[in-house]
């Protein structure tokens, strides 16, 4: 057996050693940019099959505790220490193995691509320590789910599975979250002290916003958001510091779409705010109570529709735009609504009306790459087709309200029973 083991593990190092040698022989054969990136996809998925098969034997070792006799406290801590790797890297490819070896509907899914390894990875806390109302059925809905999703999308069908199959309430949670709050500094190096915090998801969208306000934006400004950031909550410090700092200011202000079942308490799908984050539906309402609401029906855009009379989106638009399409529309895009300008999918140069239903939110980098030579969109919003001017044909996804659970089927929007009588 032992020999046969060590054969097994000669012959994949030989493997791998070949795999390396091939990838390298890629380099000099790319001659244009198509095969650069067809020779990236073809190591970048090769790198992933690996990955998989490092989380699975991981797993394995951890079962057996193979980390016995060496020091280590676990598998990971062996990786990291015997690799000059991180910690927090082994651990994630640990928890991933475990992931795999518990549901095998996940396993099947990473090994046909439908799910990639990123991807598994954000459900891979769910699988391992799934909330006390879940069972393996509804664990197995949650990898269907998100079979193409996105990291963050899986994430967010995470967070939400496990929020709705939580036996705590809703208001339970908030709580939680909110005795969770912090903010530290950390020690002082090279004249600079680290600062962490951790905030509801409301809140820190209501910080983050207002950081950006107080740091004094101006034409020409070269600051990144962080430093913007930085520069808000040292702004305002000393303002307050001067006694500067009397009440509240008109701007900036929280943009939040949510559904109006869930607004009434008849369902828990989150709200989503401009810059993107989900906020507990709970959080929500009682954001609501203090909030100008402006309903927008989702059935026709005949009042929103300017036509060749103004070129610029109005406010209503955009209002109605970040409805829909809740941030960046270009595939794989996450940009936020609120990083996002409105364009017309039919160019106003060329004759485009300024119409609800022609006209998308795009963030200033697709937005530039939209309006490249060559480049040129036919369809509407929820159909167009993008076309690059490498030849590469991009394709729309059919529109997902942000105010909408992500990727679930309807039982997933309501709340469990225990849910429905605390709040009644």
């Amino acid at each position: 057996m032992v020999l046969g083991m060590s054969s097994a593990v000669h012959d994949f190092t030989f493997a791998a050693e070949a795999a390396v040698a091939a990838g390298r022989a890629l380099l000099p054969d790319a001659t244009d940019h198509r095969r650069l990136r067809t020779s990236i996809h073809a190591v970048h998925a090769l790198a992933e099959r690996m990955k998989v098969i490092e989380a699975e034997l991981l797993a394995a070792a951890e079962a057996r505790e193979a980390w016995v006799g060496t020091g280590a406290r676990n598998m990971a801590d062996w990786l990291a220490g015997t690799t000059n790797s991180r910690y927090g890297d082994a651990k994630r490819k640990a928890k991933l193995g475990s992931a795999l070896s518990k549901n095998q509907k996940l396993k099947d899914a990473v090994d046909a691509g439908e799910v990639s390894p990123d991807v598994a990875e954000q459900l891979a806390d769910t699988i391992n320590e799934p909330p006390a109302g879940a069972n393996d059925g509804h664990l197995d809905e949650l990898v269907d789910a998100c079979k193409g999703a996105s990291p963050k999308d899986a994430r967010d069908a995470a967070n939400l599975f496990s929020s709705t199959f939580a036996a705590e309430t809703e208001e339970e949670a908030a709580e939680r979250r909110h005795q969770a709050r912090s903010l530290t500094f950390g020690p002082e190096h090279d004249g600079m002290i680290p600062v962490k915090g951790v905030l509801p998801a409301a809140s820190a969208d209501q910080l983050k916003k207002s950081l950006l306000h107080a740091g004094n934006p101006y034409d020409g400004d070269t600051r990144t958001v962080e430093q913007r950031l930085a520069d808000g909550l040292t702004n305002l410090a000393t303002a307050y510091a001067k006694g500067e700092v009397t009440g509240g200011r008109a701007a900036p202000q929280m943009l939040i779409t949510m559904t109006d079942a869930a607004r009434l308490g008849h369902s828990n799908e989150p709200a989503v705010t401009d810059l993107g984050t989900r906020v507990p539906a709970c959080e929500a309402r009682r954001l609501a109570e203090l909030a100008e609401i402006r309903r927008v029906v989702m059935t026709g855009s005949e009042v929103l529709d300017l036509g060749r009379s103004y070129r610029y989106a109005s406010a209503q638009q955009y209002l109605a735009l970040v409805a829909r399409d809740g941030g960046c529309i270009w595939p794989g895009c996450t940009a936020p609504a609120a990083w996002c300008d409105a364009d017309h999918i039919h160019e106003w140069e060329h004759g485009g009306p300024t119409d609800l239903d022609l006209l998308a939110l795009l963030c200033p980098h697709h937005h530039r790459e939209r309006h490249r030579p060559g480049v040129w969109i036919e369809g509407d919003a929820s159909t167009w087709t993008l076309h690059l001017a490498d030849g590469t044909v991009l394709h729309r996804s059919p529109i997902r309200r942000p105010d909408q659970a992500p990727l679930f089927g309807d039982q997933w929007a309501h709340p469990p029973e225990r849910h429905a009588s605390a709040a009644a």
